[in-house]
């Protein structure tokens, strides 16, 4: 007789996990029904707040690229990536998409609730907006989530929550600036 294996899948990353587990193997979440707190993403507490003084000693170690767009984990002092395209893609890997997309794999990304084509930055004259691309864990900047598909201005110095992935963003001047 054959014993059939069953499996859960987790609410929060849709990834299956054995048939007994309480917690997500892969992202950590709840998987018990009823549970009174699902992690979920959430708005920006003052706990994740980025300081003045961390600001300075990012901006002091790497000043904004002449034109473009630097940016960096919120956790961390090194720039990890500098875009000068005018349009492109935050998100994973596999997404197909015309737009340039910038892979935020090797930074967790997936554990941290960022969908394959999750948010869209772009040049508009001599400023960035911001646009969430329906994501499954939201999109906030400055510690508000931003709502699907409408455009919102990216100012210098602003931080970027996907999911739970926080970015911060140091530029000057747009690609279509002068």
């Amino acid at each position: 007789m054959e014993t059939q294996s069953f499996q859960k899948f987790c609410p929060v990353c849709k990834l299956a996990n054995d048939a007994d587990a309480t917690i997500c193997k892969h992202c950590g979440a709840s998987l018990t029904k009823g549970a009174t707190e699902a992690p979920t993403t959430r708005q920006v507490g003052k706990e994740f707040e980025l300081t003045e003084a961390l600001k300075e000693q990012i901006t002091r170690a790497y000043p904004p690229p002449a034109k473009g767009l630097l940016l960096f984990l919120l956790n961390s002092s090194e720039p990890i990536a500098l875009f000068v395209e005018q349009e492109f893609i935050l998100g994973r890997g596999g997404a197909l998409n015309t737009k340039p997309i910038f892979d935020l794999s090797e930074f967790n990304a997936f554990a941290m609730g960022v969908s394959r084509s999750h948010a869209m930055i772009k040049a508009v004259g001599d400023k960035y907006v911001l646009v969430d691309l329906n994501s499954s864990n939201g999109t906030w900047l400055n510690g508000e989530r931003l709502l699907p598909h409408r455009e919102h201005d990216l100012p210098n110095q602003g931080v970027i929550q996907l999911g739970r992935l926080q970015l911060l963003v140091i530029y000057s001047r747009t690609p279509l600036s002068k």
